[in-house]
């Protein structure tokens, strides 16, 4: 048997290309984890500016819209004044967060998804992000602000309706009083299941012709799918519906439940959603 010999020459080569390979490794590994690191940092960053920017965007109009009507000077009065107890002036704070027309929706709503959009597409180092952010900022506001329009427009109608009926009977009877509650249950049920339908569809026609463009051809065209917790974006529809909504029986649920304080904040968390949103498949050179 022919035994071959091997020079150490060739074993310190082949040991020394190995320890530069292990060290080649090492150093990419440590560039990757700093890299990560980086983007965790920045989508902390990003995360929580968009937490301010869409509080205050969703919140400020309203107050600004209340101070306005007065009830500042009652909140002033009631923390000033110490024999108000501390239930009418807990009371008086809540009062200045509370949503009670669509004029009032429509600026709380623009306002959060702008915040949260502007505050995401400003601290986002990652450019590939904008875009994400555009179109959930545009899906989130027609799924807020579809279904209100339709209440807004189907109020008005049944008011003139119910003004009809009052001048041709003198007043309402019960069975026309019967029918108007029939006219508004309708109302609310076919503005959210259409308004649901009607929000999707639109956003995604608006996003196609606005962002999937002849200079984006390599990129595939994405559709913004109907998800099952989006069904909870329409929470706020709802209860912006009832406050909304001219039924005593509605507006009775939306007053004691305290509905109408908390729509701002859920206005925010629209446009949280759309400040944070992402590329699915990032690209790898982005330098954080």
């Amino acid at each position: 048997m022919k035994i071959n010999y091997v020079s150490g020459g060739e074993f310190q080569g082949f040991f020394v290309n190995r320890q530069i390979l292990e060290n080649k490794v090492k150093t990419s590994s440590d560039v990757n984890n700093e890299i990560l690191n980086k983007k965790k940092r920045n989508e902390e960053v990003t995360r929580r500016a968009v937490v301010m920017a869409s509080v205050a965007g969703a919140v400020v109009p309203v107050l600004v819209s209340n101070l306005i009507r007065g009830k500042g000077k009652n909140l002033s009065e009631a923390l000033q004044k110490s024999a108000v107890p501390l239930k009418e002036k807990i009371k008086a704070t809540a009062d200045i967060f509370e949503i009670k027309d669509y004029s009032q929706i429509l600026a709380s709503t623009t306002g959060g998804v702008m915040g949260g959009v502007a505050a995401g597409v400003f601290t986002d180092k990652n450019p590939d992000n904008r875009e994400p952010k555009y179109k959930e900022g545009i899906f989130e506001f027609l799924n807020n602000m579809t279904p209100t329009t339709f209440v807004a427009i189907g109020e008005n109608l049944i008011g003139r309706h119910e003004e009809k009926l009052k001048q041709a009977a003198g007043g309402i009877t019960e069975a026309g009083k019967n029918k108007i509650r029939g006219m508004r249950a309708a109302l609310i049920v076919s503005s959210v299941a259409g308004g649901m339908f009607i929000a999707n569809k639109s956003s995604n026609k608006i996003n196609e012709k606005i962002f999937n463009n002849k200079a984006k051809e390599e990129k595939p065209k994405t559709k913004r799918e109907f998800k099952i917790q989006d069904c909870f974006v329409h929470l706020d529809d709802l209860i912006g519906l009832f406050v909304l909504s001219k039924s005593p029986a509605l507006n009775q649920i939306a007053t004691k439940a305290q509905m109408d304080k908390v729509l701002p904040f859920l206005y925010a968390k629209s446009g949280y959603e759309a400040g944070v949103s992402r590329e699915e498949y990032p690209s790898l050179d982005v330098k954080y």
